[in-house]
């Protein structure tokens, strides 16, 4: 999928791809820019499964941030003419292209310091932004080992809608869905940024 608007760190994402690797039984994560380089990620069943639901969430609420009208309507007409509006943006934020082939970058990782192998995550962070952005936090925290390899993608609506997808196609495509459910997962789920905060002072919902 093609995204336009968003960024990661200091990359200008061109494109993401949502994948599930039969031989690894895992989702593979890839992003790269508009200025070369790619950043990979490994997605686990556990994870994977508690990330759908607070995706969508997050989505849905982000697509009400954005889509939703400045100024309270006066008359029925006024509040018929916001909501067509709204919807028609909403709409056209959903869309997203998903017929141009991922451009694969092997051996370019987006980040020296990350290495060219995908993080195996352990830990994901979802935070809707005042701005109306959705940015996700991706850690590999392994036992043992003092570094923390991570990246984070802050998506315009679009780009996050097409993720939720690629999630749910990927997820079709593993048959996780079908299987037993997993044991449950520990998540904090916080509000938004407050309103009258122009800083990115949001508590992450939460995924480990």
């Amino acid at each position: 999928m093609n995204g336009n608007s968003s960024k990661i760190g200091l990359m200008n994402i061109h494109q993401v791809s949502l994948s599930y690797v039969h031989e690894q039984d895992r989702l593979l994560i890839r992003i790269n820019g508009k200025e070369g380089g790619e950043l990979r990620a490994w997605l686990t069943r556990r994870l994977a499964l508690a990330l759908l639901p607070l995706l969508s969430q997050s989505t849905s609420d982000q697509m009400k941030k954005v889509a939703a009208p400045a100024a309270p309507a006066v008359t029925l007409e006024d509040q018929r003419g916001q909501l067509l509006t709204a919807f028609q943006k909403e709409a056209a934020l959903r869309t997203g292209d998903f017929e141009t082939p991922y451009q694969s970058r092997q051996g370019q990782p987006g980040d020296p310091v990350l290495g060219p192998e995908p993080l195996l995550l352990t830990e994901v962070k979802v935070t809707l932004l005042n701005s109306g952005q959705l940015r996700l936090q991706l850690f590999e925290k392994m036992p043992g080992r003092a570094a923390i390899r991570n990246f984070h993608v802050v998506m315009d609506p679009q780009l996050s809608n097409g993720l939720l997808q690629l999630l749910h196609q990927s997820l079709n495509a593993s048959q996780w869905l079908h299987l037993p459910a997993t044991s449950p997962l520990e998540a904090v789920a916080t509000t938004t940024e407050p309103a009258d905060l122009g800083l990115d002072l949001a508590k992450p919902k939460y995924l480990n």
